[in-house]
Formats: structure tokens, C-alpha cells, sequence
């Protein structure tokens, strides 16, 4: 089910900004987590800035200094919008998602190894995101990029 994109209006320093589209999709990753504990832990934040950087053009990286500054207010509003749009989405709405997910099942969740249909454990790729970890993980705010199929090896040898 795709819908349309929706760009965020993102504020930094009081001032309205539009993000390059691969900084907007970072930020977005954060503005989705600012009710989660995560968000307020120093090594979260500070290595979410530094991946973050990364994506920014230079005109960005001399507006957007400080994590601090920035206002992910707007982008977490439309996600929560979101979120309870879903819940309120009616039964047959959600048994058409239901029967969508069982039909990429069938197709894409089986695969025959020895002459025995085997149920592959997870077919799906893990979307883009930021790295949460348990405890107090070096790695979490780290960016997790986006897989590309280039990235992707089948090694079916025995």
C-alpha cells in the first residue's frame, strides 16, 4: 500500500527549512522515535547527529549545528497522525492488509530444498532506520541504510 510522499516542515533555530530528501528521511527516523527513551540518551543522540551529517548537503551542515536547535516537533505530530490513523482503520480495511501479507507469504515464504517445501524464516529486508541496540549500546543512533539489491547474494551451493 503506497500513498503519496508527504514532505515535513522541520524547523531549526525557529527558521523553516526544507531537508535534501535523504536528510528529511533521517530526521524522520528520529521525529518517529521522540517518545522513546532513546531520544533523550547522549550516545543516541550524539551518533544520530553524526549519521545525520552525513546525509545533509554543505548548506544544511551550516544551518543544522546542533541537534539541539533542531524542532522535530511538526514530523513527530504527522507520525503520530499516522499511527492513529491505522488504529482507527475499519475491519475489512485491515483484512485486506491481513490477506495482501498472506498472499506475499505464499509466494515469497516458501522455497523447496531436498524435493521438501521449507518455510524461509524471514524473506522480508529490514527497512532503513536507526540502530536502537539493548542497554546502552556504542552503536545505537546509527543510521541502518537502506539495503539495496546490489547488496543482496543468494548463495545457493550446498
Amino acid at each position: 500500500m503506497l500513498s503519496c510522499y508527504f514532505m515535513h516542515s522541520f524547523l531549526c533555530s525557529g527558521k523553516v527549512m526544507k531537508l535534501r530528501p535523504k536528510a528529511e528521511e533521517v530526521a524522520t527516523f528520529f521525529a518517529k522515535m521522540l517518545d522513546h527513551e532513546y531520544t533523550t540518551k547522549d550516545i543516541f543522540r550524539k551518533n544520530f547527529f553524526k549519521d545525520w551529517r552525513k546525509e545533509m548537503t554543505p548548506e544544511e551542515k551550516g544551518t543544522i549545528t546542533s541537534l539541539s536547535k533542531c524542532d522535530f516537533g511538526h514530523m513527530s505530530q504527522y507520525f503520530k497522525a499516522q499511527t492513529e490513523a491505522r488504529k482507527q482503520m475499519t475491519k475489512e480495511e485491515k483484512q485486506k492488509i491481513k490477506e495482501e501479507n498472506e498472499r506475499l507469504l505464499k509466494e515469497y515464504g516458501y522455497c523447496v530444498m531436498d524435493n521438501h517445501k521449507e518455510r524461509i524464516a524471514n524473506f522480508k529486508i529490514e527497512p532503513p532506520g536507526l540502530f536502537r541496540g539493548r542497554g546502552n549500546h556504542p552503536k545505537m543512533g546509527m543510521l541502518k541504510r537502506r539495503i539495496m539489491p546490489e547488496d543482496i547474494i543468494i548463495n545457493c551451493s550446498k
